[in-house]
């Protein structure tokens, strides 16, 4: 599994709507470049944060073991494990996303 549970393209677009909606403390396009890649990276790690918080011990333990085989497991392998230890991805990714727009946007609707 690579870096992110979502595809990079994805988070970017989402960080793009939230910029589009928000003034922001920047002063020239390297700034709010900078501001994006930081943005991106926040919102993956916040994701995989609450996706983990899930997991139990024993789980935590299996997830180890498929991420320090030799070969990469498939991306079906992680859902049907996720699956398996009753974590429901696509809501947890939904409900982080909202949670960081809402921050991101401050007073401001998400």
């Amino acid at each position: 599994m690579d870096n992110t549970l979502i595809d990079r393209e994805t988070l970017g677009q989402f960080i793009d709507e939230l910029i589009k909606k928000q003034p922001l403390p920047v002063n020239n396009e390297e700034e709010l470049n900078n501001l994006r890649e930081k943005s991106i990276t926040a919102l993956d790690d916040k994701i995989g944060i609450a996706i983990f918080k899930q997991l139990n011990e024993e789980q935590n333990a299996e997830l180890s073991q498929m991420l320090d085989q030799e070969e990469e497991p498939s991306e079906d392998a992680y859902r049907e494990f996720f699956e398996k230890a009753g974590i429901d991805l696509e809501q947890t990714i939904a409900d982080t996303m909202q949670n960081f727009a809402t921050n991101f946007l401050g007073d401001q609707n998400a």
